[in-house]
């Protein structure tokens, strides 16, 4: 980044945060403490936190899940379940203490002056009732308008939010829209009653990469045009890079360190909030570990002796044990809660990722000179073989073609990642060549074996016992009911590979230590475990089978970005230790190009581009390759504010005329298009 730029960004900061913080702040929560009654026990979800919001700004809340995140700011539109409550402090508002308010008194304020929106969608819209009617029932009930009127002011707040055919779309049900425009319909309901205070919880999390910028991008707008105040809760730090004017982090109940974006950023001061930024993929240097966050957040049914961190804190002094840190002031805009910054505690310097992180910009990346690319090994061995793949879902008029006329090779000891939007045939390919869904055409080679369509019963268990797959979601993918001993030990049971039961308790046993958890887990359920360790869980499940090759579908997707780093490390220790093999579908192409050799890129079903991972960095040549990188989130919050984001436009491609190939247009670097494409496309490498 030029440094003009960088000085520009530096002033508009500073200046933002003069004029933030010389108002008075609209919301002011003091000592807050929040309690739930749980099987008869008491969990202290909030520890005597105090935050104040200003007028116009965006405040991000940043940390773990558990942290507490979400329970604070739902005491600011009383949103607490039934069985919490604020046993302390006070949130005032407009003159009044929110902390008393009954259910009553919430009713003049929850959607009309402070707004929620949530992380999932689905579950905020009702499935029964159109869209319209939803957003309308809001623009009657705070804006006071009716019929005509109210009619006319949801088609409006539609075009805002950027849903096209407003009057179509008003008669339309949640399940007609995907799953950014449920987001969009989400915001559109909150913004619809012109709160003063928005709180966006997780708003982006489930989106694609180029829907989220978009989502990033209409709230930025909305807020501009109605002067609202947001507070965005989020684990995404290229998000918090995006928007935030301040940024708060929480941990253990409390937060920790706030202070404006820049200096959280630049000059972060507590443990955690260095260990959050050095676990980031776009900070790692590919081929060695990322610094993960070792142990797990504190159990919030004790009490809390000392700093909330110190069991996980590498730099923890004797006090961190023994007394909580007060608040100590870095700037007049930057606070935190740590021992570290007191006059005698000894100089500790911050991790290189967060010296990275000031040097970074849209190119760079660091990288292992002398990592072994699998690829280019002139004794590689092909493992897998996808040959002019189709798949296809329904008949007749309902056909529809998931996968079409795609082809790539793996080799053996690589990771070859596959990255697309939503719906774009990545899982349906991973599916395929774990033959749980059925090719229509071309054909799938396992070590030069066809494993597609019809196979013999041998072939059928070699396949089962080679190739296994690590499910996104893994609570959806682990039978709530059975034990883990069991959800591990499930394939040697039904294809009886194991001796007798000591045996198979031994291979379990082994299993759940490869991926670092404890033999005594086999015999719990999943729900007694956190997202990471029920990924881990799936993990050793595969592992047990000892296959050659995983298809790992959005293994990290919906973890926190410390238990990413975990499983990303321990992916590739495994990859190292076992020789394995990994087909790594996702749609984060930082996580993608830390972990990957070569990465595919497919939109609607066609590979478009495939190079390996720096070449497809360095040079990107389809537009829906540079579309998906212009919307990767950047932690560097200047190069992400300056960053222009492309959009793609299918229309653009002419192929009435001449069909489109697939041409190798530098060594291993495949791209699609006709000829005057690729003859641009040569132009652009200046060859």
């Amino acid at each position: 980044m030029s440094e003009t730029v960088m000085n520009t960004n530096v002033v508009d900061f500073n200046e933002r945060a003069k004029r933030i913080l010389a108002q008075e702040p609209i919301l002011s929560a003091r000592h807050v403490e929040v309690t739930f009654s749980l099987r008869g026990k008491k969990l202290t979800a909030i520890r005597r936190t105090s935050l104040d919001l200003y007028e116009g700004e965006t405040l991000a809340i940043v940390g773990e899940s558990g942290s507490g995140k979400s329970v604070f700011t739902k005491c600011f539109v009383g949103m607490l379940d039934k069985n919490g409550s604020i046993t302390n402090g006070s949130i005032m508002y407009e003159g009044e203490d929110l902390a008393k308010y009954t259910e009553k008194d919430w009713l003049k304020i929850r959607g009309k002056k402070i707004a929620m929106v949530t992380q999932d969608p689905m579950t905020s819209l009702n499935p029964l009732k159109t869209i319209g009617y939803q957003i309308r029932e809001c623009v009657e009930l705070h804006q006071g308008l009716k019929g005509r009127e109210a009619k006319e002011e949801v088609y409006r707040i539609l075009k805002a939010v950027g849903i096209p055919e407003p009057e179509r779309r008003y008669k339309q049900y949640p399940h007609e829209f995907s799953g950014g425009m449920r987001q969009r319909v989400v915001i559109a309901i909150a913004v619809a009653c012109r709160p003063q205070i928005l709180i966006c919880d997780e708003p982006t999390t489930a989106l694609d990469v180029t829907i989220q910028a978009q989502i990033l991008d209409l709230i930025r707008r909305l807020q501009k045009e109605q002067n609202m105040t947001i507070i965005y809760i989020t684990h995404d730090l290229g998000v918090v890079a995006n928007v935030a004017d301040r940024v708060a982090v929480m941990y253990g109940g409390q937060i920790i360190e706030i202070g404006m974006a820049n200096e959280v950023f630049f000059n972060p001061q507590h443990p955690y909030t260095w260990a959050l930024l050095s676990a980031l993929p776009q900070l790692g240097v590919k081929g060695e570990k990322l610094p993960a966050i070792d142990g797990t957040p504190p159990s919030l049914f004790n009490k809390i002796e000392g700093d909330a961190f110190a069991p996980r804190n590498k730099h923890a002094l004797n006090i961190d044990f023994l007394e909580e840190p007060p608040t100590y002031e870095v700037t007049g805009t930057h606070t935190v809660k740590s021992w570290l910054h007191d006059p005698r505690a000894p100089k500790v310097e911050p991790p290189q990722a967060i010296k990275r992180l000031s040097e970074m910009d849209l190119t760079s990346k660091g990288t292992d000179p002398d990592a072994y690319h699998p690829h280019l090994d002139p004794n590689r061995e092909t493992l897998i073989e996808v040959k002019n793949l189709q798949v296809t879902f329904g008949t007749g008029r309902r056909k529809f073609v998931a996968v079409d006329d795609v082809n790539f090779e793996i080799y053996k000891g690589e990771t070859f990642a596959l990255v697309g939007e939503s719906g774009s045939g990545k899982t349906t390919i991973g599916r395929a060549i774990v033959r749980i869904n059925p090719v229509t055409k071309g054909e799938v080679l396992f070590k030069g074996e066809r494993i597609s369509g019809k196979i013999s019963r041998e072939m059928d268990t070699k396949v089962i016992r080679s190739i296994q797959m690590i499910f996104q979601d893994p609570m959806a993918s682990l039978n709530e009911r059975a034990k883990v001993d069991y959800i591990v030990s499930e394939g040697l049971i039904n294809y009886h590979l194991y001796k007798d039961d000591h045996d198979r308790q031994d291979k379990v046993r082994k299993a759940l230590q490869e991926v670092g958890l404890l033999a005594e887990f086999s015999s719990r359920f999943p729900h007694e475990f956190s997202g990471g360790q029920r990924q881990r869980i799936g993990i050793a499940r595969s592992l047990i089978m000892e296959p050659e090759f995983i298809v790992a579908d959005e293994p990290i997707s919906a973890l926190d970005v410390s238990i990413r780093a975990q499983v990303l490390n321990l992916l590739n220790d495994l990859k190292k230790s076992r020789g394995l093999t990994y087909l790594f579908i996702a749609h984060d192409l930082s996580v993608v190009r830390f972990i990957s050799d070569r990465i595919a890129v497919i939109h609607k079903g066609r590979i478009v581009e495939l190079a390996e991972a720096e070449e497809l960095f360095a040079h990107p040549l389809h537009p829906y390759t540079k579309a998906l990188l212009s919307a990767v989130p950047n932690p560097n919050p200047y190069v992400e504010r300056s960053k222009k984001l492309v959009v793609y436009d299918p229309s653009i491609h002419h192929y009435e005329k001449e069909k489109p190939q697939w041409v190798e247009i530098l060594p291993d670097h495949f791209v699609y298009g006709n000829t005057p494409e690729i003859d641009g496309y040569r132009k652009e490498l200046g060859q």
